[in-house]
C-alpha cells in the first residue's frame, strides 16, 4: 500500500506533524509526504492550458499528486482563519485540470479510487472548521478519494490541549492506520 500525505502546516514540529507522525507510526507500506509550504508547488495561474490538453502544463512537485499511484490520500492541516492555509489552497487550485478535462475537453482524466484521511488541527479561537472541511472534501472528490466519517480526525483545541495530549485524536489516527493497513 502506498500513502500520499499532504501536510498543510508550516510548522515542522507542530500539532499537525504530531498527528501525522502518530499515523505514520502505524501505517504499513510506502509513504510519500508533500508540504506545499516547502515543496515546489505553484498555484494555478489560469493559463487554461488544461482546456487544450488533459494535463497541467506546470511541472513541479504537484506531479507527485498527479501520478495517482497511491491507495490512500491523507491531508493534514491546521486551521487558518477557519480555513485551509494559503499554500494548501494553492495546491488545490492545481486540481482545476480535472474539472477542465471533464467539462472543456469532454475527456475526463482517469484516476484510481483511493481512501481518504482528513486531519484538522486548530487552536480553538472560536472559529469553526466547517469551511476547511468543505475545502478538503472538494480536494478528495477531485482526486477520487473516498472519505468516510471514521477517517476524520480533529484536534480543535490545541491552545489548551496539544495534539500529543489529545487522547481521542491520537487513538483515532492509530485506529485509522491499523484499519487501512489490514
Amino acid at each position: 500500500m502506498k500513502t500520499l500525505i499532504i501536510n498543510g502546516s508550516p510548522r515542522k514540529n507542530g500539532d499537525t506533524v504530531v498527528l501525522i507522525n502518530a499515523l505514520k507510526k502505524h501505517l504499513k507500506g510506502d509513504e510519500l509526504e508533500l508540504n506545499p509550504f516547502y515543496d515546489t508547488i505553484a498555484p494555478c495561474n489560469d493559463c487554461r492550458g488544461c482546456w487544450k490538453q488533459p494535463r497541467c502544463i506546470i511541472r513541479d512537485d504537484m506531479d507527485k499528486v498527479y501520478a495517482d499511484d497511491y491507495e490512500v490520500l491523507v491531508i493534514a492541516s491546521p486551521l487558518h482563519m477557519s480555513s485551509l492555509p494559503g499554500p494548501l489552497v494553492n495546491l488545490a487550485s492545481r486540481l482545476q485540470m480535472y474539472y477542465a478535462s471533464r467539462e472543456k475537453l469532454h475527456a475526463p482524466i482517469p484516476r484510481r479510487k483511493k481512501d481518504a484521511v482528513m486531519i484538522l488541527v486548530g487552536g480553538g479561537g472560536g472559529g469553526s472548521p466547517d469551511i476547511a472541511v468543505q475545502q478538503m472534501k472538494t480536494i478528495f472528490s477531485l482526486l477520487w478519494a473516498k472519505l468516510d466519517d471514521e477517517n476524520i480526525v480533529m484536534s480543535i483545541d490545541t491552545d489548551r490541549v496539544p495534539a500529543e495530549d489529545d487522547e481521542a485524536a491520537m487513538a483515532r489516527v492509530k485506529e485509522i492506520a491499523q484499519r487501512l493497513t489490514r
